[in-house]
């Protein structure tokens, strides 16, 4: 494992690095433009419905598998 100084994280290698520190920018970005509640609650019904899609979606093809 490598230490990055700057940051004071651990890093497994180069890929985690670099994913942990791309999902902080993110973070930071949302911090200076919150959401407000209404857009809140709709990206949550919004990634409720791609889960139960998703979801549907792979029963139908398990059970087309085992047909």
């Amino acid at each position: 494992m490598q230490q990055n100084s700057l940051v004071g994280g651990w890093y497994i290698n180069d890929f985690h690095r670099k994913n942990s520190m791309a999902a902080q920018r993110e973070v930071m970005q949302m911090s200076l433009h919150p959401c407000s509640r209404e857009q809140k609650l709709a990206q949550i019904a919004k990634i409720r419905q791609h889960s139960a899609t998703m979801k549907e979606s792979a029963n139908a093809e398990r059970s087309r598998k085992q047909q």
